[in-house]
């Protein structure tokens, strides 16, 4: 009975650890790529401005748990070849600003990477290291940015891996 009780103990705390909770429910970089596709649809659907001040919303399905963000985990980012972001769907402090020059805790300029990347490219993944929100820890992240048809800037979202 003693060994059931700690083990039952043990899995309830591994269970609902949050370093244990955010591991099982990370977004895919196919999940990353799948919520960029619908962003792309919804900017050819409803225009440029509409998508923008949806893509800002921090409520917005692109940016919390829905059908099109299953975990929750993703959200939204522009930025165009001189870094600046129309978009930013966790952080509204950066929206309307130039980014350009943001570094990692490695030094890795990962906005401007991003540009470059992504307007040589079309499309590109950029890793880096950053700030989980959910576990508080310095982690492996990837950036994905696609050129938007037609359009001067770039849709971006990332994973933590």
């Amino acid at each position: 009975m003693k060994k059931t009780s700690l083990v039952f103990a043990l899995g309830l705390i591994v269970g609902t650890s949050p370093n244990f909770a955010s591991a099982a429910e990370r977004s895919t970089e196919a999940e990353a790529v799948a919520l960029i596709q619908k962003a792309q649809e919804y900017i050819k659907k409803n225009g440029v401005e509409k998508s923008i001040a949806e893509f800002n919303k921090l409520d917005s399905p692109f940016n919390t748990a829905s059908d099109i963000n299953k975990k929750g985990d993703l959200y939204l980012y522009t930025l165009d070849q001189k870094g600046y972001q129309a978009v930013h769907g966790k952080n509204p402090k950066i929206v309307g600003k130039t980014m350009l020059d943001m570094r990692d805790q490695d030094g890795v300029y990962l906005i401007k990477e991003m540009a470059e990347k992504c307007f040589a490219n079309g499309k590109a993944w950029v890793a880096y290291r950053w700030p989980n929100p959910v576990t508080k820890d310095l982690e492996k992240k990837k950036g994905y940015v696609e050129r938007v048809p037609g359009q001067d800037f770039c849709l971006g979202t990332g994973i933590y891996y």
